[in-house]
């Protein structure tokens, strides 16, 4: 199903979703609510910074707790400072042996691979969250959806013990689509 697309790959289909989304962004849409108290600047700036560590650990360096976060890391330009780290996550997985490292972060030790499957999500949910607080459906493509359930399918326990997902997914509806169902696993409901 959805692992038929290799991490790197996700992560760019994902990242250009995203990218999508909040180019077509006007002036006056970045300060809309997007939830868990956040505006629509706030979320990139949060995908931003954790997509930063896709470079850091591809590197090898070990990986900071996001933690407390400002949107001034965007600078004046919020678009031009996504594209830039998402530009660098996509060069760096380019890499050879990329995807095979394992870096240490303040939880403990992390698989890049497993790094990227989180960012493919946070990417694709993130995305998901901005187009509802303006008004625009986005889209979350099958094949993604699948490759994020799929990939979360192979971490329960990390999913199980909370702090990656929320505590309390929701259900779907028994005829839910994929991308419905990888909304529900994040707490989010159409």
């Amino acid at each position: 199903m959805g692992l038929s697309l290799g991490p790197a790959e996700a992560y760019q289909q994902a990242a250009a979703l995203f990218g999508e989304t909040i180019t077509a962004l006007s002036d006056d849409e970045w300060e809309l609510a997007t939830g868990d108290d956040w505006t629509v600047i706030t979320t990139v700036a949060w995908l931003v910074v954790g997509d930063s560590h896709i470079a850091t650990a591809v590197a090898g360096e070990p990986l900071g707790s996001v933690g407390e976060f400002d949107a001034a890391v965007l600078g004046n330009a919020p678009v031009a400072a996504w594209r830039g780290t998402a530009v660098g996550a996509i060069a760096a997985l380019r890499e050879p042996g990329a995807l095979a490292g394992v870096v240490r972060h303040p939880d403990g030790e992390l698989a890049v691979a497993d790094l990227v499957g989180q960012r493919v999500s946070e990417n694709l949910v993130r995305a998901w969250d901005i187009g509802r607080a303006v008004g625009r459906i986005v889209e979350i493509p099958d094949e993604l959806a699948d490759w994020c359930l799929d990939f979360w399918a192979g971490h329960a326990d990390a999913v199980l013990a909370g702090g990656v997902l929320p505590e309390s997914p929701l259900e779907p509806p028994a005829d839910a689509s994929s991308a419905e169902r990888l909304l529900a696993l994040t707490g989010r409901s159409l």
